[in-house]
């Protein structure tokens, strides 16, 4: 499946960056050893259960600066619970660039790639004392249920502030709760 995604991080960066209002803010500086292991970003008008745009990891060989729009293909997923709530990160790769074109599922993606990105997100906060659950990895048919999903959660809900977004989803769904 092909689609669009918002860049807030380049790939190697520690720089935290959230996008508001059209503009970048750093939202945090990685404490650590640990950087971006590929490019991050988000699908545009879709809601996660944290309250953010649903995310993404965009597998290249580029940095790609933040706020570009990268055409992708979807790949998998990562599920996981950061900090208690479901936090899933859409698997991708360019789509933009040949050297990716026989890539398509995770089983095409060197293993060692998805140790490094588990690897990442288990302990990119524990410095900061925050803890990431790593549920494990998924294929296509999840990651794109997880985006149909989140485009209809921002249909319904994507007018409540987040505090508020939370607040509901915790009583509706409290299995994507911890």
């Amino acid at each position: 499946m092909k689609a669009n995604i918002v860049i807030e991080i380049p790939k190697n960066s520690k720089v935290k960056y959230e996008i508001e209002d059209g503009r970048l803010k750093v939202d945090r500086i990685l404490y650590g050893a640990m950087n971006y292991p590929a490019n991050y970003g988000y699908f545009e008008e879709t809601l996660d259960w944290d309250g953010d745009p649903l995310d993404a990891l965009i597998i290249s060989d580029q940095q790609f600066l933040p706020k570009s729009i990268v055409p992708i293909r979807i790949i998998g997923a990562i599920k996981m619970i950061d900090a208690g709530e479901t936090d899933t990160k859409i698997l991708t790769v360019v789509d933009v660039d040949p050297r990716f074109d026989n890539i398509n599922k995770l089983n095409d993606l060197n293993k060692n790639l998805l140790l490094e990105f588990k690897d990442f997100f288990e302990n990119y906060k524990n410095l900061q004392n925050k803890k990431v659950e790593i549920l494990g990895f998924e294929d296509i048919t999840f990651a794109k249920k997880e985006l149909e999903e989140a485009k209809n959660i921002y249909k319904e809900f994507h007018h409540l502030e987040k505090s508020e977004f939370i607040k509901i989803m915790k009583k509706k769904y409290p299995n994507k709760y911890k």
